[in-house]
């Protein structure tokens, strides 16, 4: 899959294994870093009536490690999964809990949104001084009056304006 683009081999690169059902933890693992992208999923295929409850089960692994969430390996296998029976909203069951999402055509593309309403978490600032130090940007393009944060809409909810596809 090619993720954030609309043209073919550009954007974020994801390999969506369609059916990962019998293989092991160190199979996804070893498959992951064979395929040598940021990341790669495995759609884990269930029974109809688990599917609509909980969503569609899907692992994401990086070349290292399995990750709880990734924002590009999300949304390419929801559009995969999209692909194959053209659906308004895909639910995936990641290891964060459920995430959904809901397609809309646009002029050029087809976007993908998050459909709840969670609201992000916005954490404390950092102190300007060590952010300065660890970007390496001048002093004077730092503005004072407004703070650095983390923002992260990981406790419910990963999606906010997912992106566009081909």
């Amino acid at each position: 899959m090619d993720v954030f683009s609309s043209r073919p081999l550009e954007g974020n690169s994801l390999a969506v294994f369609s059916d990962g059902r019998g293989l092991t933890d160190a199979e996804m693992q070893s498959l992951a870093k064979e395929m040598n992208l940021s990341e790669t999923t495995f759609i884990l295929p269930r029974d109809a009536a688990t599917e609509r409850e909980k969503g569609v089960r899907v692992r994401i692994f990086t070349v290292q490690e399995e990750l709880p969430f990734a924002g590009h390996p999300t949304l390419g296998t929801a559009f995969a999964l999209r692909g194959q029976g053209g659906a308004k909203q895909v639910v995936l069951e990641l290891n964060v809990g459920k995430v959904s999402g809901a397609f809309r055509r646009l002029r050029w593309t087809t976007g993908v949104w998050r459909d709840d309403t969670d609201r992000p978490n916005f954490r404390n600032p950092a102190r300007a001084r060590s952010s300065r130090a660890c970007t390496r940007i001048a002093s004077q393009d730092f503005d004072d009056a407004l703070p650095i944060q983390t923002v992260s809409l990981e406790s419910h909810s990963p999606w906010r304006r997912l992106s566009r596809f081909r």
